[in-house]
């Protein structure tokens, strides 16, 4: 679930003095995309095959080449990852290890496919495993965040009353809604079912103010729902050190159940 695991490691690169038609040469002969570029040891760019393409071929690379590529750590969660070729308008990003150096580079696509496989289908939010991931990385760094999971009241008896497309709608709602309160700030998952899991790092008077928003819960129709909230800050949690992410589920949903009679968080 990180860059480490995705990355191409077998980094082939040029020199900014050599032309391009020598860059496109190595490409081929390698069967790859890009090219890292060094200059007496240190990185200097990255040229791509679209670089070559747009590029004269007796030009030297320094002159087709993009300077000061982007570079993340290894331990980079994907989706962050995929964050930064969006904000930089990038395909690709240099990878380099614990001592600086680089390891390897990796594509956005390849990136994107992997997302995939643990994004959730129907409401575009991520599943259990990336969401526990984060959390396990969160807790062993001693990172302040909060965890908060949802629970949909009486969800059950909406299906059975207005039928399973109805009830789908919801939960798409409900996602979109946990969408427009956290924005990218946050790591929204569909835990399982009508549940609903959230990691952030906002502030506790926002992460209030969110409770307040998602536990009014959201219309489709004829039917209503409301949802119940149980939250961890982990600022407050005197043996936190000692959590997993299975123990910090148990507790916030005991939490959303000890207020589900009500409604309320």
């Amino acid at each position: 679930m990180k860059v480490g695991e995705e990355m191409t490691r077998t980094v082939y690169s040029v020199t900014s003095d050599r032309s391009v038609l020598h860059a496109s040469d190595l490409m081929g002969m390698h069967l790859i995309g890009s090219l890292l570029v060094v200059d007496s040891g240190a990185v200097v760019g990255i040229i791509t095959s679209r670089d070559v393409r747009s590029t004269h071929p007796n030009r030297i690379v320094a002159d087709a080449m993009t300077p000061n590529p982007i570079q993340v750590p290894e331990d980079t969660f994907v989706w962050d990852a995929l964050n930064v070729m969006k904000q930089h308008g990038i395909e690709r990003l240099v990878v380099y290890s614990d001592e600086g150096s680089p390891a390897g580079i990796v594509t956005r696509e390849k990136l994107a496919s992997r997302l995939a496989e643990w994004t959730d289908s129907m409401t575009g939010l991520f599943k259990a495993p990336y969401i526990e991931a984060i959390a396990n990385a969160w807790l062993s760094s001693g990172e302040t965040f909060h965890f908060l999971f949802v629970d949909l009241n009486d969800f059950g008896s909406i299906n059975k009353k207005y039928g399973h497309p109805v009830g789908d709608d919801l939960i798409r709602g409900f996602a979109e809604k946990l969408v427009s309160v956290f924005g990218q700030e946050a790591s929204l998952c569909r835990y399982a079912g009508d549940e609903f899991a959230v990691l952030t790092r906002n502030s506790a008077s926002f992460v209030r103010s969110a409770i307040d928003t998602l536990s009014s819960g959201l219309s489709v129709g004829p039917a209503k729902l409301t949802a119940s909230v149980g939250w961890m800050d982990m600022s407050r949690i005197a043996d936190r050190d000692a959590l997993t992410f299975r123990e910090l589920v148990m507790r916030a949903s005991l939490l959303s159940t000890k207020y589900k009679p009500a409604g309320k968080s």
